[in-house]
């Protein structure tokens, strides 16, 4: 599916958004007297600046191998705190989540999960072009696995939206101990599967 030039832009632009509120939560919440998870934001500032380069040329940042490496590293991180925390259920749910975030973006990178070179789109396609040949663009390996994984990230979103608590009153009052917005994480969660399952979805269709 080639997809049309304005909405990977936009779409671009909202991991961008995702990747510039999670600095924004880190630096302000000290600053609010709010506590923060800090592991989750700076996740959602890696993968906002990695997946807005992955669905949009013009946010390409570093290198792919230098991506998979970060994120190789990061799914790492978080097994070892899962095997630490085990028996918080909680933390564990979280941590779970981040790691298969993690493993999500190295299957991308390694299965060629790139901003195509037809209009900029991510959509994997031949084109003609003309009477004298073909532009190839390339299409994504193992794409089963990345089915897999759409269906995995789309259940997730549905799961995530259906776990957000509405606001108490009690919640609403002020207090050094409370959480910075814990809401808006979950709304950032979800932006970026969706976002992830995009991108898969429309290099292999």
């Amino acid at each position: 599916m080639n997809a049309p030039t304005w909405l990977t832009d936009l779409v671009g632009m909202l991991m961008v958004f995702v990747a510039g509120y999670s600095v924004w939560r880190l630096v302000i919440s000290r600053a609010w007297g709010r506590a923060t998870d800090y592991e989750s934001d700076i996740l959602h500032v890696a993968v906002g600046i990695a997946a807005a380069g992955i669905v949009a040329g013009w946010a390409h940042t570093l290198p792919r191998s230098v991506w998979t490496a970060v994120f190789i590293a990061g799914a790492v991180y978080f097994a070892v705190r899962i095997y630490l925390t085990w028996s918080d259920r909680t933390a564990r749910a979280r941590l779970l989540a981040h790691t298969a975030c993690c493993a999500v973006l190295v299957y991308m990178f390694l299965a060629n999960v790139a901003p195509t070179t037809i209009h900029g789109s991510t959509a994997g396609m031949y084109t003609m072009a003309g009477m004298d040949g073909m532009i190839l663009d390339q299409t994504i390996t193992y794409p089963t696995i990345g089915l897999i994984f759409v269906v995995g990230l789309c259940f997730y979103a549905v799961a995530t939206l259906n776990n957000i608590a509405p606001l108490k009153p009690e919640d609403a009052e002020g207090g050094s101990t409370l959480m910075l917005a814990p809401r808006s994480v979950d709304v950032c969660r979800i932006v970026i599967v969706l976002v992830l399952a995009y991108a898969i979805l429309t290099k292999i269709v």
